[in-house]
């Protein structure tokens, strides 16, 4: 219960400061800050996570990250995942730095935020998780498959022991 709690109160909080304008670097330093200085039950917590501005205008995808695994981006067919920016995650250090990275996005662009829950399988190497994701989202006839069934074929072999979440940005 602990865990949900931190969740929770990190995602309101990112919230209230991302809708304020505030730079995503800013909102991670933040929720950094709050982890390490909040009640004793906090403490020790630390968490992944990451952080995306779009703006379907421009086709510009500005991210963040903190100590989180990199979105996928799938471009003619082909997925790779994007050069992640400095990040370690919330709650493991006083001097955490976060830097952001900005994409172009051009037409018929996806790119795939995930949880670790989607990918990861207790006892597989992270590198084998990864290389999964990329199959599941390459492998798929030309017709695009809804994210159930992304989620379906990811999980439906693996022992769910951690959320599960995929957010697909389409320009």
């Amino acid at each position: 219960m602990d865990s949900v709690g931190t969740m929770a109160q990190l995602r309101f909080t990112a919230k209230g400061m991302a809708v304020t304008g505030t730079p995503l670097t800013g909102i991670l330093a933040r929720l950094n800050f709050l982890l390490l200085h909040s009640a004793d039950s906090l403490a020790a917590a630390t968490a992944t996570v990451i952080m995306a501005r779009y703006q379907p205008d421009t086709g510009t995808l500005t991210w963040a990250r903190a100590g989180h695994l990199p979105p996928l981006l799938v471009r003619n067919g082909r997925a790779r995942y994007l050069d992640p920016p400095e990040g370690v995650l919330l709650g493991a250090t006083h001097g955490a730095r976060y830097a952001e990275a900005t994409i172009t996005l051009r037409e018929g662009d996806e790119v795939f935020l995930y949880t670790d829950g989607l990918i990861e399988r207790p006892g597989e190497d992270l590198g084998d998780s990864l290389t999964r994701l990329v199959h599941a989202v390459t492998a798929t006839p030309p017709t695009e498959p809804s994210l159930s069934d992304l989620v379906t074929a990811l999980t439906a072999q693996g022992d769910r022991r951690d959320d599960v979440c995929v957010l697909r940005i389409t320009s």
